[in-house]
């Protein structure tokens, strides 16, 4: 699994990404030794550890368990799971964000390569029919912390020769779309939609076959 990457000048649960990280390793250290699936850590621990008032603490807490950072056992329990989407935090790289200057030269470039696709990946039975951009890239920023393309897809014309090898199932035929694009840059994030109008709007089409 990919280290997952925290941006400089970007809060994550409104706290800056140091901040966070340093954070969740603390309460990692808490529950150290511990069976990862009864690793539990008090609400008034987290505030200690992140720093924070217990108003904010509460806000922030309630959103991890939204993002599925922390789980809460019982309904109304004070003590929280430790997820291993929270560990990927805590061991999280930090990097600077991508100048959008950088981020319209991807996606020219990531153009073109669904053109190439199209045009020669046989052994893929799914071809690319839009590609959208949206999330910060639909912004003004000038610097972006990811940039978040969504993918439509249709079934490929038959060949007439039998192709030995060729993706068959959509988990094989996505997931070869997706390393394309993936592997131009850590920045990128791919998700694929049945039709363009179910991509999170607002966004922007910069291929279409």
């Amino acid at each position: 699994m990919n280290a997952l990457q925290l941006v400089t000048r970007h809060l994550y649960f409104g706290i800056d990404p140091v901040h966070l990280r340093s954070a969740a390793e603390r309460v990692l250290n808490r529950v150290h030794g511990q069976p990862p699936e009864r690793a539990t850590v008090a609400l008034d621990v987290l505030a200690r550890d992140f720093q924070l008032s217990p108003r904010d603490s509460l806000a922030m807490v309630e959103e991890m368990v939204r993002s599925g950072l922390l789980e809460r056992p019982q309904p109304h329990s004070d003590q929280y799971a430790i997820t291993d989407k929270f560990r990927q935090y805590a061991q999280a790289r930090i990097v600077e964000p991508m100048p959008r200057t950088r981020a319209q030269l991807l996606l020219t470039h990531m153009a073109d390569l669904a053109e190439h696709f199209n045009r020669t990946a046989a052994r893929n039975k799914y071809e690319i029919e839009e590609l959208a951009v949206y999330g910060s890239y639909m912004s003004r920023e000038p610097e972006l912390p990811e940039v978040s393309i969504g993918v439509t897809g249709r079934r490929r014309a038959p060949d007439t020769r039998p192709i030995v090898g060729r993706a068959n199932t959509p988990t094989a035929g996505r997931e070869q779309i997706r390393v394309l694009f993936e592997e131009l840059s850590s920045f990128v994030q791919v998700r694929f939609f049945h039709h363009l109008q179910d991509v999170p709007r607002p966004f922007s089409v910069f291929f279409r076959d």
